[in-house]
């Protein structure tokens, strides 16, 4: 896993994929992002209870996750969601399309559109990711700096285990 991410950054870096990156430290930058981000938890809290109110969620996925959290060792799985998931996905999803097409709409789409669906396929809970996936596109879309997308990214998979429990919480809507 070493290798790859190694590998993975290096191949970005490269291709330029980081230019402008130390920008995000600037405080209006870090202000948007950390909004995006509460905007973002606060999006999948209530579409993930949605979609599990309304669907049935097949016996099958909840034997899988149970069966990969059994397997899978906790720091592992975090180095997996939090850090190389974002870095390849956005590198993926953002840079990559957008460069591919020259029209910002067409690649704003595809991109969003794309990613969402990786993430679920022909699956009802494509109204979970979709909304996810368009705001982290905006992120990028607003001034194409990678590491922009790939911090929010990080942060939500990173976090959104504690932050539902506090949403639930604070909300009263639970879900299984």
């Amino acid at each position: 896993m070493a290798i790859s991410l190694f590998l993975g950054i290096l191949i970005c870096y490269k291709l330029g994929y980081y230019k402008n990156t130390l920008s995000i430290f600037k405080i209006k930058n870090i202000l948007f992002l950390l909004f995006t981000t509460i905007v973002l938890f606060i999006i999948y809290f209530f579409t993930f209870t949605y979609y599990n109110s309304h669907f049935i969620t097949p016996g099958i996925a909840k034997e899988q996750a149970a069966y990969s959290r059994q397997i899978v060792f906790p720091f592992v799985q975090f180095i997996s969601f939090a850090i190389c998931a974002p870095i390849f996905e956005e590198a993926a999803f953002r840079t990559t399309i957008y460069r591919f097409f020259k029209n910002d709409k067409i690649a704003f789409i595809v991109s969003s559109i794309s990613f969402a669906w990786m993430h679920t396929g022909a699956n009802p809970i494509l109204i979970v990711y979709l909304p996810m996936s368009v705001v982290l596109t905006l992120i990028y879309h607003r001034r194409r700096v990678l590491g922009e997308s790939i911090l929010v990214h990080g942060l939500m998979n990173a976090l959104l285990p504690t932050i539902i429990v506090l949403l639930q919480t604070i909300t009263g809507l639970y879900y299984l």
